[in-house]
């Protein structure tokens, strides 16, 4: 503010600076008209337009400098120059010829990092790790959270968790846009997906932002308290409550609430954590769209000054803005939310022989591959959350290694798995019948399972529509993945997460 005071009284002083004429030779015959004469008006609108020009000039200056800094501390990507940077902030944001990686495709992939930043320990961790894919053609977002703890390989570092990632690229290179590359390059070995971008933002940034517009609006699911949450010291700060409901939260509260992993229960797990975090991005997002920022230059200035040290993305300003023009009108409806965590059933937790620590790996008798899978079904995983279908699963052995497979694998998406005996003899060609309208779950089984989907409910089956959404007749039809003798593995072992599946007897009509 100082320096763009600084840069009024210099105008003001051009404005004011004294018009001085020197001669050499004769003296200049005068152009002063006669005496009683008006003067000539046109030497007069020379200096006003001369003055306004120069005013133009400084604005503009004073912007190209302010664009450039800003560019150089957040915008980190080597695609170009600071100059065209502040150019793009200036003259091109938003422009439909600015490309984004991905538009080829249809889908735009990004990698969304949370740190502690200067003042926290291992400032550069990445606290927050989420996988955000933006369709083009029906606008829609999918939300993936990566535990902090899963285990990959870094590049000369060795198997680490990959929180490390960012730290260690950005502890090696001193280069936010290298610390990214590696944090990228770990998350598309995992997911199968080309990431083509990052962004990166710490706590301190995270609560001003938030305070910018002015808090956010968030649904509680269920009363929790941290009794460990960390101060900024090496202390903890008193006990953190959040009640259950609608809350409204200034940056410092949404923070905790985002990070608190300490709470008894169910809200103490990583995966209760990244939920909140991703209840906190759309919940910011509603807020930045309910209030209409893009055409707000004054909460723009502002949150672009908060961004200067404290956001950093390889995205070019063009890019971005761009990004958020195409993004513009997406409803809650139209993003969905997941987590990889154990509750999937892919990934268990495992303790490492010689450091003993904690981390995440493919459950026995899953790969990497399985992962993958997770990640490209994200669009239609994170529907079928939304929908939260109860699946009866009519089959002639509850027991078997046939419908073991299946219920883990709907399961995995987030449905819930009940088993039936069915008395019957197995059709060839799996059946599904909706007893409750729940398409996108239909479209997930029908396509996992090659079921049919029939219009009539099954016989000998009595259907309470209260208890169930979906019923499921296993044929002899399914994928061989479902029905193949499990692979030898060497992996280690691990105790998967209790799932909800229930084998009980549910009454059936004589």
């Amino acid at each position: 503010m100082a320096d763009s005071h600084n840069r009024s009284h210099f105008v003001d002083g051009v404005r004011q600076a004294p018009h001085i004429s020197v001669h050499f030779g004769p003296p200049a015959p005068s152009n002063k008209p006669p005496l009683g004469q008006p003067k000539p008006k046109k030497r007069r609108w020379l200096k006003i337009f001369s003055a306004i020009i120069l005013t133009v000039a400084v604005v503009i200056g004073v912007l190209f400098v302010f664009a450039s800094t800003w560019s150089s501390s957040s915008f980190v990507g080597a695609q170009q120059s600071i100059l065209g940077n502040a150019r793009d902030i200036l003259f091109r944001a938003g422009n439909s010829d600015v490309h984004i990686s991905g538009e080829e495709t249809g889908y735009v992939n990004t990698l969304l990092l949370g740190i502690g930043g200067e003042g926290h320990d291992g400032p550069y961790l990445t606290d927050t790790i989420i996988v955000a894919r933006l369709k083009l053609d029906t606008k829609e977002v999918s939300l993936v959270s990566i535990p902090r703890d899963y285990q990959v390989k870094l590049p000369g570092f060795g198997y680490r968790k990959i929180n490390a990632a960012f730290a260690e690229g950005f502890n090696k290179h001193k280069d936010w846009n290298e610390a990214g590359s590696l944090a990228r390059q770990m998350v598309s070995d995992i997911t199968g997906l080309s990431i083509p971008y990052f962004a990166v933002l710490d706590f301190s940034g995270f609560e001003k932002a938030i305070d910018e517009i002015g808090g956010v609006d968030v649904h509680v699911e269920r009363t929790f308290t941290d009794y460990q949450y960390p101060n900024n010291g090496t202390g903890f700060l008193p006990p953190q409550t959040f009640t259950a409901g609608d809350q409204h939260f200034n940056g410092a509260q949404a923070l905790i609430f985002s990070r608190s992993r300490h709470a008894a229960g169910p809200e103490g797990s990583d995966f209760a954590r990244s939920q909140r975090q991703q209840k906190i991005i759309q919940a910011a997002r509603a807020k930045v769209q309910k209030l209409n920022i893009l055409t707000d230059s004054g909460t723009i200035t502002k949150l672009l000054q908060t961004f200067t040290s404290h956001f950093h993305t390889n995205f070019s300003p063009g890019q971005l803005f761009r990004l958020a023009r195409i993004a513009q009108g997406i409803t809650s409806n139209q993003i969905s939310s997941s987590s990889l965590d154990p509750n999937t059933g892919i990934i268990c937790p495992f303790i490492e022989p010689e450091s003993k620590a904690y981390v995440l790996v493919p459950c026995p008798g899953k790969t990497a591959e399985d992962v993958k899978d997770y990640f490209n079904n994200s669009f239609s995983i994170g529907k079928l959350a939304q929908e939260k279908s109860v699946i009866w699963i009519a089959t002639t052995d509850p027991k078997g290694s046939r419908y073991k497979r299946v219920a883990a694998n709907l399961e995995q998406a987030g449905l819930t798995v009940w088993a039936i005996t069915y008395p019957d003899l197995e059709p060839d060609q799996t059946v599904l019948y909706q007893v409750n309208q729940k398409p996108e779950t239909a479209n997930y089984i029908k396509n996992t399972l090659k079921a049919r989907e029939v219009s009539l409910a099954p016989p000998n089956i009595r259907i309470d529509a209260a208890r169930s959404d979906i019923v499921l007749i296993l044929g002899n039809n399914l994928p061989a993945r479902f029905t193949a003798p499990l692979p030898a593995t060497t992996q280690p072992t691990a105790t998967p997460a209790a799932t909800g599946t229930t084998t009980t007897p549910l009454q059936l009509d004589n």
